[in-house]
């Protein structure tokens, strides 16, 4: 099944931007934990799929019923949740930043098997526990939960890279594809989280914390159903993602165009200032300066 490029408005270290890359065209998505819309709305305006977007809070999911084909609530912890979808098929299934707040995923992800197509395929992002910024937290004797971000406080699981596909694995899953948006951190950064945990900063040290498993921060999978016979399969190791390295170069080509750009207003501004109606203009300012400044003596 082949993927359609789309010129999406998020930049590839974006886990939306990248699940929705890997959509087909046309589509049929079962969207799990659609929110207000953010996702489905994507996969709407680029993908041109249809949508069944499923949702535990009622207060958001009717938001996302503006992008969506169908909407409803349900809890999927629930063993019996999606029941209704018995007879769909689905060419992708999308889990954005689900599978941290289940208590049993596992259990959920059988339960997808058998509504995805032969080629379907199971699209997924969940956080990177093992993040430098963790660690570093870790080293301070530290784990303190947050209101969002990758220690949430409605986090009940959390992943590293081979916890992931060893839950996949589990659930029946073989993973295809494992990528991640990446948050690198300064050197500064790191070097004050490790002089306060008493430990020694060292290039050896402050390269442990730019490895691919210390810079992901959320993982992106494309996994899909295998036999009981095919179950065992080795974990995929993480990779320098290319297209963080193109996300990247781009910030670093946008950063050196403004930079020309601001070079050329300055240039200008130079030449108007050097002309001779700038220098009457100017001229004819300050006599009015003068003017003003003696009525308002007097």
């Amino acid at each position: 099944m082949n993927k359609a490029e789309h010129n999406l408005p998020l930049h590839d270290n974006h886990s939306h931007s990248q699940i929705a890359r890997r959509v087909p065209l046309y589509a049929h998505v079962l969207e799990l934990g659609c929110g207000v819309g953010n996702m489905s709305k994507l996969l709407k305006e680029h993908c041109e799929a249809t949508i069944i977007g499923v949702d535990s809070d009622p207060r958001t999911a009717w938001q996302a019923s503006c992008f969506c084909d169908y909407v409803f609530t349900q809890d999927l912890d629930d063993p019996h949740s999606l029941d209704a979808l018995e007879f769909e098929k689905f060419d992708a299934i999308t889990l954005v930043d689900v599978l941290e707040h289940l208590k049993d995923p596992v259990g959920l992800l059988q339960r997808l098997k058998p509504l995805l197509l032969d080629e379907g395929q199971l699209l997924l992002s969940v956080p990177n526990v093992a993040h430098a910024s963790v660690r570093l937290e870790l080293l301070g004797g530290n784990f303190q939960y947050e209101n969002s971000g990758i220690l949430d406080t409605t986090h009940l699981k959390f992943f590293t890279a081979n916890s992931l596909q060893a839950l996949l694995q589990e659930a029946g899953y073989a993973v295809q594809v494992l990528e991640y948006t990446w948050h690198d951190l300064a050197d500064t950064v790191i070097s004050e989280g490790l002089q306060a945990a008493g430990l020694p900063v060292t290039p050896e040290a402050l390269a442990a914390f730019h490895t691919p498993e210390a810079m992901a921060y959320q993982f992106i999978v494309v996994a899909q159903p295998v036999q009981e016979s095919a179950r065992e399969s080795a974990s995929l190791p993480l990779k320098p993602l290319q297209s963080s390295q193109d996300t990247w170069a781009g910030l670093q080509s946008d950063l050196a165009q403004a930079r020309q750009e601001l070079a050329n207003m300055q240039a200008e501004l130079q030449r108007v200032y050097a002309t001779r109606s700038w220098q009457v203009l100017r001229r004819g300012a300050s006599a009015w300066r003068d003017i003003q400044s003696r009525f308002t003596a007097d």
